[in-house]
């Protein structure tokens, strides 16, 4: 599910979610570079998340309060919206995702 290879890693292979007891990836808040965080309900949201992505703010995405499928859709419209502003995107966890603007590196 990652539009554009968005998700994979830098040698090819998709990312493996982590195994019981192991650390999790932590990403670190740019400074000076403030990150909103959303929880879409329905496809009316995703539009002011796309704003805030041409705001050149960064936003951490919840879609856990959406049907699989509504929730496949969004992540594929949002995924695209970023690609053409020339941003990045990054699975944090399962239906959470940061999505970063252009000149930020989510590393």
């Amino acid at each position: 599910m990652g539009m554009f290879g968005f998700f994979k890693e830098k040698d090819g292979k998709l990312p493996r979610r982590p195994l019981p007891g192991e650390e999790k990836k932590v990403f670190a808040k740019p400074a000076g570079h403030p990150t909103q965080m959303r929880h879409p309900r329905s496809f009316a949201d995703v539009e002011e998340i796309i704003d805030r992505f041409k705001d050149k703010l960064s936003v951490i995405v919840y879609l856990n309060e959406l049907s699989a499928d509504t929730s496949a859709r969004v992540l594929d419209i949002l995924s695209g919206a970023i690609y053409a502003l020339g941003g990045g995107i990054a699975k944090i966890e399962r239906d959470i995702y940061l999505f970063t603007p252009d000149g930020v590196n989510e590393d």
